[in-house]
């Protein structure tokens, strides 16, 4: 039409191959594989004149030298195009899954998310948004992966290792939706009282983890450990109030290391009871309280 026209005009034909080879660079650097959809919004993200994202799938064909487009096999699960070079970058590293079950992301990362997740953030636009917002800033645990790598974490992150959910159509982190229901009741049985309450000593503790045991027949993961106390039962862990600096080391001491066993599923620390008949008489009398 006239205005599509009058844009194109304006850019001239080299303006235009150059935003759309810049478009399409950046998803290979995200390593997003790109996809109409993926490529629309990322013409959007860029302020580009509303004609070509109009009909940008017709604009890349017409530079086949460039591009191509591939338009979706008959049967398959998309009904979108995808665009890619003629010429694969030198620097290209792949596309990533991002529904891929696999997690190939350091322990230590995710424990790093999971401490940046422990406050009230909300996040818009799904996955890939969630995913914007935490490259926008800069966290130093998220520097060497790309955007794509990104998506997929936050894809783990809700499917598999249950940190953010879905609520009313934002994402967030699953603690900020428990402390908006009605927490279960608290150790001591009064209610809201005790709210942050530290947990004070070894006797409190088993106290506490028999009584997430039982919501947690599975184990308790420890890198979620403390969060889940907090939203679950109102309380406070410390290691520091076992004069401990790491949380593990906690579980090396006694009654615990007698009482409970830290097994490593691969990747992840899960909590999980001993034999009870193992149990010495004092964690017995809690244990059965």
């Amino acid at each position: 039409d006239a205005q599509t026209a009058a844009v194109l005009e304006s850019m001239g034909t080299e303006g235009l191959r150059s935003t759309l080879v810049s478009i399409l660079e950046s998803l290979y650097e995200d390593r997003i594989k790109p996809m109409a959809n993926y490529v629309k919004g990322r013409l959007k993200e860029r302020s580009t004149p509303e004609p070509i994202v109009k009909s940008f799938v017709e604009l890349y064909s017409q530079h086949p030298d460039l591009f191509i487009v591939q338009q979706p096999a008959q049967g398959s699960q998309t009904d979108e195009a995808t665009i890619f070079f003629v010429k694969e970058p030198d620097w290209f590293k792949g596309w990533i899954d991002i529904d891929s079950a696999d997690d190939p992301y350091p322990e230590a990362t995710w424990e790093e998310l999971a401490k940046f997740l422990d406050g009230e953030h909300t996040f818009a636009g799904g996955r890939y948004g969630m995913a914007r917002e935490l490259m926008q800033r800069n966290l130093p645990f998220l520097s060497s992966l790309s955007l794509g790598e990104v998506c997929h974490m936050v894809q783990l992150a809700i499917q598999h290792r249950r940190l953010i959910v879905y609520h009313r159509k934002m994402l967030k982190p699953i603690q900020t939706v428990l402390c908006q229901q009605p927490p279960l009741s608290p150790a001591n049985g009064n209610g809201g009282a005790a709210e942050g309450e530290e947990i004070k000593d070894m006797d409190d503790l088993c106290l506490v983890l028999f009584r997430m045991l039982i919501h947690h027949p599975q184990g308790i993961r420890l890198c979620r450990m403390k969060q889940m106390i907090k939203h679950e039962l109102c309380r406070k862990l410390s290691e520091m109030a076992f004069q401990c600096t790491k949380l593990i080391e906690v579980f090396k001491l006694e009654p615990l290391a007698s009482t409970f066993d830290l097994e490593n599923d691969g990747k992840v620390f899960f909590l999980r009871p001993k034999d009870s008949s193992r149990f010495s008489d004092d964690v017995r009398k809690i244990w059965a309280e």
